[in-house]
C-alpha cells in the first residue's frame, strides 16, 4: 500500500509541475514580436548588421511596422539584443523574407545564416530569399508612400508572377538544396532600391558558397526555360534578319524542353531542343502590315527561332566562361557516370561543354501590331 501511495503522490506532483511549466511558457500576444522580414548586412569578418521588421497588429500602434537593427557576431546573439530593444519575445512563425546584401553574399557568409534559420523549427521552408545591391537595412527602412506595409510589399514582389517569371523564387529549402548539390549552382533574385520603389533587377548566380555574378532578366529567363519551367515571362526580342530594325513581344508563353547528351564527360556535348508557344502581343518594324497571313507568320517564326538560338548559345558560352551551371546541365552527364560526382567534376564538364541549340516557335495569335 505504501508503494502504491508513494507512486500516486509522485504522479500527482509530476502532473502539477507539468501544468506549471505550460503556464510559464505562455506569453501574452501583445508581448510577442512576430518577425516578417530579416536582413543581413556585411560589416567585417567578425560582425554583421541584423535588421528585423515586426508588423504591429494593434489598432493603437502609431507605426504599422517596428524595425530594429543591431550589430552582432551570431544570429542568435543578435536576436537576444533585439528582444532587449523591443521588450518582446521574438518568434519566427510569420517570417516571410530574408534579405542579404551583396557584400555579405560575395564574402560567402550567406550559407551560415540561412543554415541557422533552416534548422530553426519555427521557420518555414518557403521563406523567400533575395540579394540586395547595397544595404539590406536600407530596403527595410525605406519610405514607400504607396506601400504602407513593407512586409507585404517585399513578400508580394518576390512571389511568383507571370511578368517576373525569370525570378527563381528561391526559398531557404531551395537554397540549402542547391548550395549542397554538386550538379547545380544557386540562383537568387537580385533587388535594387530606386527612389521609392524596389525592383527585381536580375538574378544573382553563385559559384559554390559565393555570389559570382548578376545576370539580366532576359538571361535569367533562359535559365528558367532550361530548367523546364512551363510558363515563361513575356519575351522581348530585337530581330536583325534582313528586315531592318524589328522589335517584338511574345506573351503568354508556354515552353517545353528536351536535352540529349553524348554521355561523354571527357568530350561533353549537349543537344537542346526548346519549343515555345505564345501570342505576338506587339510588333514594331517593316513587316507590320504583312503579318496577316500564315506564310508571313511562318517566316517570322523562323527568324525568331534563329535569334533565340543565337541568344541561348551566346548565354551558354557566357556561363561556360563563368564556369557555373545554374541550369544543372551537368546532370545530363552525371546520370551516366560511374563513380562519385563532385562539384569539381561539374566544373570540368561545363568548361568543355559543346552545345547545339534548336528552337521551335509557334505564334498562335497576334495582338497589337505597330
Amino acid at each position: 500500500m505504501n508503494r502504491k501511495l508513494l507512486l500516486s503522490i509522485t504522479l500527482a506532483l509530476l502532473l502539477l509541475l507539468a501544468g506549471c511549466s505550460r503556464k510559464e511558457l505562455k506569453v501574452p500576444l501583445e508581448d510577442i514580436g512576430m518577425v516578417g522580414i530579416m536582413a543581413f548586412d556585411y560589416m567585417d569578418e567578425d560582425q554583421m548588421k541584423l535588421t528585423v521588421a515586426i508588423p504591429q497588429y494593434s489598432p493603437e500602434a502609431q507605426q504599422k511596422t517596428q524595425i530594429f537593427s543591431v550589430s552582432t557576431d551570431l544570429v542568435s546573439n543578435g536576436i537576444v539584443e533585439i528582444e532587449k530593444l523591443s521588450d518582446k519575445k521574438i518568434v519566427f512563425n510569420q517570417l516571410r523574407v530574408v534579405l542579404v546584401n551583396e557584400d555579405f553574399a560575395r564574402k560567402g557568409e550567406i550559407q551560415n545564416v540561412i543554415q541557422h534559420l533552416y534548422r530553426n523549427a519555427e521557420v518555414g521552408n518557403k521563406v523567400l530569399i533575395a540579394i540586395v545591391k547595397d544595404k539590406a537595412e536600407a530596403i527595410i527602412k525605406g519610405n514607400y508612400p504607396d506601400k504602407p506595409n513593407i512586409n507585404i510589399y517585399i513578400n508580394d514582389l518576390l512571389e511568383p508572377s507571370i511578368n517576373t517569371a525569370f525570378n527563381p523564387n528561391t526559398n531557404i529549402h531551395d537554397f540549402m538544396y542547391t548550395i549542397t548539390n554538386p550538379v547545380t549552382d544557386t540562383i537568387i533574385p537580385y533587388l535594387e532600391k530606386r527612389d521609392d520603389k524596389i525592383e527585381i533587377k536580375g538574378v544573382a548566380v553563385f559559384k559554390g558558397n559565393h555570389m559570382h555574378e548578376v545576370i539580366k532578366p532576359e538571361e535569367a529567363l533562359i535559365v528558367q526555360a532550361l530548367l523546364g519551367r512551363k510558363s515563361l515571362a513575356p519575351l522581348h526580342l530585337d530581330l536583325h534578319e534582313g528586315y531592318g530594325e524589328e522589335k517584338l513581344m511574345i506573351d503568354l508563353i508556354e515552353s517545353s524542353i528536351k536535352m540529349q547528351s553524348n554521355k561523354n564527360v571527357d568530350s561533353p556535348k549537349l543537344i537542346i531542343r526548346l519549343k515555345i508557344k505564345g501570342t505576338l502581343s506587339e510588333y514594331k518594324g517593316s513587316r507590320e502590315y504583312e503579318l496577316n497571313t500564315i506564310e508571313s507568320i511562318s517566316r517570322l517564326e523562323k527568324d525568331v527561332n534563329k535569334q533565340l538560338e543565337e541568344d541561348i548559345t551566346k548565354f551558354l558560352d557566357k556561363l561556360k566562361n563563368m564556369d557555373v551551371d545554374p541550369s544543372g546541365l551537368s546532370e545530363k552527364f552525371r546520370m551516366y557516370y560511374h563513380g562519385k560526382w563532385t562539384t569539381k567534376k561539374t566544373r570540368e564538364v561545363i568548361s568543355k561543354l559543346q552545345t547545339e541549340v534548336h528552337v521551335e516557335t509557334s505564334i498562335i495569335s497576334t495582338g497589337t501590331l505597330k
